[in-house]
């Protein structure tokens, strides 16, 4: 197929096919099936970027000889995918048989003869997705530079859609891990009584890995030993309340002293499983620690599905621990008072997690000057803004303020932020994204908390924001030409109440313009005389001073803010996003 064949009509079903699915599986065997039809070739692979083991694998390939291919890996710099990889520049190769390049190790693997090839690096934001390759066209004698145009063009669109799946699957892995941790975090703060704990904690853990098996082994603090303090999907037989340290996976991991994930290699030790008694060689163990001390012992094994465990499944049981160790020793200490202890505990749990949640925003990005600033009025805040990207001339900005303080709050907060992004990332409304947040929420929560949020859309190629307000304050954007603040609000209920109607706005904007989201604690700093800085005075300030670099605003706004609270404490989170509209 020629590159002129490649028509709006052709372009427009291309584009539909990639966005059909949220499943990156299915999506990865969709752009396979597309670059193959629209280059008529006899086989095409994708091959992902695994950064930790800095190479290429074979995620999925179709032709003769395909299956064979999958989770096959090429280092970097070996063969042609692995030198587009190492150069990120595009190569065809119309003389397999005798070029050198060639990384025959697969040929040889698969049983497959390679004649010519074309291959592409996928980027995304600047970021190494994979490379795409097509082997062996068809009814014609070699591929052209033409091809590596129409196939660039495809890559350019599976790097941003594989990108955007894997946020999603990561903000869906993301809510597993915290609401495990809700849950395991509530049986802190409400369960008195030690075995009660044991079951929630095994029970929430075969929820969210979806295991069959799950352990606990805790040392004894008076004799030493270690035992088999609570345990699912064991039949009773099976049980040893005492656990032998000097082999198996106790003893790995006392040995060793970190955590194992073994995703079914043959090779693996047999004296850690004893194999007829579990489903499949796959297994995660992590460590308990106090005080830097292993105390026990987490194990997860037999997924329902017969997967492997993940990175992701080490990383939900490595969080799980740290909170499991403490919960223990005060629930085996119950009879003494320990309130200060557990008060710190989770304020400690909270804040790491909102030290964690905030992104890093570039200061520029694209045409796009952009200043943040937070501050919690106590250890543990309610407030939080996000970016979500959508494509060089398209982000999302928002800012949003959850009802309530706490732990409950913080975990409430991360949850929150972690669906509103997958929705933002997956529609193209505003009011629609928000709505479906809602919808989520609401089946989702068990918080009995509410959070507003006011979503922007920039599209910086028509110049113009689309935005929807879930019943936060009334937001601002600076006019530069007229020297006005123009105030933006809508209609719609706070996320997590019920139900609601939310309205979508659109607002046109100049170079030069600039957008002011911030939360109520801005705009209500209280002095010690119960005087609020109040929303005129704000956009007074804004409008006297709209046009100095958007840095020196930022600071502009927090030294008159904190001159005009003085010595009174700050009674609100205090959250501010600038853009610089140009």
């Amino acid at each position: 197929m020629s590159f002129k064949q490649l028509s709006l009509a052709l372009i427009s079903d291309i584009t539909a096919r990639i966005n059909s699915t949220d499943d990156l599986e299915e999506l990865l065997g969709i752009i396979i099936d597309t670059t193959k039809d629209v280059l008529n070739t006899e086989g095409c692979s994708l091959l992902l970027y695994d950064p930790e083991e800095d190479c290429l694998v074979f995620q999925v390939a179709k032709g003769d000889k395909g299956e064979s291919l999958t989770e096959l890996k090429v280092p970097r710099g070996k063969g042609i995918a692995g030198m587009v990889l190492e150069s990120l520049e595009p190569v065809i190769v119309n003389d397999a048989a005798n070029d050198p390049r060639i990384y025959r190790n697969i040929d040889d693997a698969v049983g497959f003869t390679t004649k010519n090839l074309i291959c592409v690096p996928m980027k995304a934001q600047g970021e190494i997705q994979g490379v795409l390759e097509a082997v062996n066209s068809l009814e014609r004698p070699e591929f052209t530079n033409k091809d590596i145009k129409i196939l660039e063009y495809l890559s350019d669109l599976a790097a941003i859609a594989i990108r955007n799946r894997r946020l999603i699957r990561d903000l869906k892995d993301r809510a597993r891990e915290l609401d495990c941790l809700y849950q395991i975090s509530q049986a802190i703060s409400n369960i008195g009584e030690l075995d009660q704990f044991l079951n929630l904690t095994v029970n929430s853990i075969s929820d969210v890995l979806g295991a069959e098996r799950v352990s606990l082994i805790f040392q004894n603090p008076r004799t030493k030993a270690f035992e088999l303090s609570k345990s699912i999907g064991f039949s009773l037989e099976e049980e040893s309340h005492l656990v032998d340290e000097s082999r198996g996976i106790l003893n790995e991991i006392l040995s060793q002293g970190k955590a194992i994930l073994v995703q079914g290699q043959t090779d693996i030790n047999p004296d850690l499983l004893t194999p007829n008694r579990y489903k499949t060689r796959s297994f995660v163990s992590v460590p308990i620690r106090q005080d830097g001390t292993i105390i026990g012992v987490l194990n997860a094994a037999d997924k329902m599905s017969g997967d492997s465990f993940s990175h992701q499944d080490l990383s939900i049981l490595s969080t799980i621990s740290n909170q499991i160790a403490e919960a223990y020793n005060s629930l085996l200490a119950k009879n003494q008072k320990e309130k200060l202890t557990s008060i710190r505990r989770d304020m400690q749990i909270a804040s790491q997690i909102q030290i964690n949640s905030l992104p890093n925003i570039p200061k520029k990005m694209h045409l796009l000057e952009i200043e943040t600033s937070y501050t919690a009025s106590k250890e543990i805040g309610g407030d939080f803004y996000d970016l979500i990207y959508h494509n060089p001339d398209e982000v999302s900005i928002l800012i949003a303020d959850v009802s309530g303080k706490g732990i409950a709050a913080a975990l409430f907060m991360e949850f929150s932020k972690t669906i509103i992004a997958g929705e933002v990332a997956r529609n193209s409304s505003t009011s629609i994204s928000l709505m479906g947040a809602n919808r989520i929420i609401q089946e989702k929560s068990g918080y009995f908390m509410f959070v507003t949020v006011m979503l922007t859309r920039i599209n910086m190629l028509k110049k113009r924001i689309r935005y929807s307000s879930a019943g936060h304050n009334e937001q601002l954007l600076y006019k530069a030409k007229e020297k006005k603040v123009l105030l933006l609000s809508g209609k719609g209920m706070p996320l997590g109440i019920k139900e609601s109607e939310i309205e979508e706005h659109e607002v046109e904007y100049q170079p030069g313009d600039l957008l002011v989201l911030y939360t109520d604690g801005v705009s209500e700093t209280t002095n010690e005389t119960g005087e609020m800085y109040s929303l005129e005075n704000l956009a007074k300030l804004i409008e006297r001073n709209g046009d100095m670099p958007v840095e020196n605003l930022k600071e502009l706004i927090l030294d008159t803010t904190d001159a005009f609270r003085g010595e009174a404490d700050p009674h609100d989170d205090y959250t501010l996003v600038m853009v610089r509209l140009n």
